[in-house]
């Protein structure tokens, strides 16, 4: 469930989204360090395999900067191109699919491709994420 509750000028905004994963096959979930340096938090294949998931069964992925100070820079690797994001303290990243299509002049889709690695990298001193990761 993702739920969002805000109110401005005492006017109510937000929702309630509920998606069910109805067969997985593993639960992965863990409270790790980021070093200032990219730290892998997992690779894809399509072979399961100790630190890899497999890209066919992805089903949910979230991290949380635990951190109260620093960001973090989120990393999205799919073989070819890295993506980017930054996650303030505090900040939670969701992904329900691993295709991404990544374009440096951002105007035309080319195609997806499997997300293979995603790590981070803490700006100042080393941040404690929380991962979950749900496949089928």
């Amino acid at each position: 469930t993702i739920s969002e509750n805000i109110v401005l000028n005492g006017v109510s905004y937000g929702n309630s989204i509920d998606k069910s994963f109805t067969s997985q096959g593993e639960v992965i979930q863990r409270i790790m360090s980021i070093a200032t340096t990219f730290t892998g938090i997992f690779d894809t294949a399509a072979a399961d395999d100790r630190g890899t998931v497999v890209d066919d069964d992805w089903c949910y992925f979230r991290i949380t900067n635990l951190d109260d100070t620093n960001f973090i820079t989120l990393r999205l690797y799919n073989g070819t191109d890295s993506q980017f994001f930054k996650l303030e303290s505090g900040e939670s990243f969701f992904l329900m699919s691993p295709d991404i299509d990544i374009d440096a002049s951002g105007t035309t889709f080319n195609a997806f491709a499997d997300i293979t690695r995603i790590a981070a990298d803490a700006d100042t001193a080393a941040c404690d994420v929380e991962v979950l990761m749900i496949t089928a």
